[in-house]
């Protein structure tokens, strides 16, 4: 029966992040902030749901949930290609990260001007019950609370900002793999690789010269 073993484990993470350049190799720490944002949006969440009681509706749900629920369940293995693996594919990691960066930008958004301004006019009047905190003008006079309300926002908009630097990381990532490749470089993963290559390398040579010498 296999078990999980820690013995890789590194906050130095993925050595092709850390080998690509200085800022990229604190991936790990991004995608930590990522999961412990998630799960602040998740209680955060899970209490608007049940303040919101029968206002509640399958988009708040999606946005209060679901969202943050995706979110927080792309850290976990996130977390596991990082730092015990050791090896997370950068085109997957931006891929993730800009579908992420979409989502919590929109919900964020949505939240913002559906609440904006003193006047309900123009704002549809069940997207303004759902969105906002009690006590805005046109919204629910009981609901979720204008301190719940600000955390899920503002946590959203970290999300935004953690998914971009994360994603930005993986583009850096990426494109120094891709020179690398162009130019035929070869990569090492780690110093013990690197001195096995060089090992190789030499043993190759004298292979060669006493051959030449025969």
């Amino acid at each position: 029966m296999s078990t999980l073993s820690f013995h890789n484990f590194s906050w130095k993470g993925d050595p092709k992040w850390w080998n690509a350049s200085r800022w990229t190799g604190y991936g790990p720490i991004v995608v930590c902030t990522i999961f412990g944002i998630s799960i602040v949006q998740l209680v955060c969440g899970s209490i608007w749901i049940v303040e919101l009681g029968k206002n509640l509706t399958v988009p708040m749900i999606i946005q209060t949930l679901l969202i943050p629920g995706c979110s927080f369940f792309n850290a976990l293995p996130s977390i596991h290609l990082h730092m015990l693996l050791r090896n997370n594919p950068p085109k997957m990691a931006m891929t993730f990260s800009s579908i992420f960066v979409v989502l919590f930008l929109c919900s964020a958004i949505l939240s913002l001007a559906a609440c904006a301004g003193s006047s309900p006019s123009g704002i549809p009047h069940g997207l303004r019950h759902a969105e906002c905190p009690q006590g805005t003008p046109g919204g629910p006079a009981t609901g979720v609370s204008k301190g719940v309300w600000g955390t899920m926002v503002a946590f959203e908009f970290l999300s935004v900002i953690a998914y971009g630097i994360h994603g930005s990381m993986a583009y850096k990532v990426h494109r120094v793999l891709k020179g690398r490749k162009d130019r035929g470089e070869v990569e090492a993963l780690d110093p013990e690789q690197e001195e096995a290559r060089k090992q190789k390398a030499r043993d190759l040579w004298q292979k060669n010269y006493r051959m030449e010498g025969l």
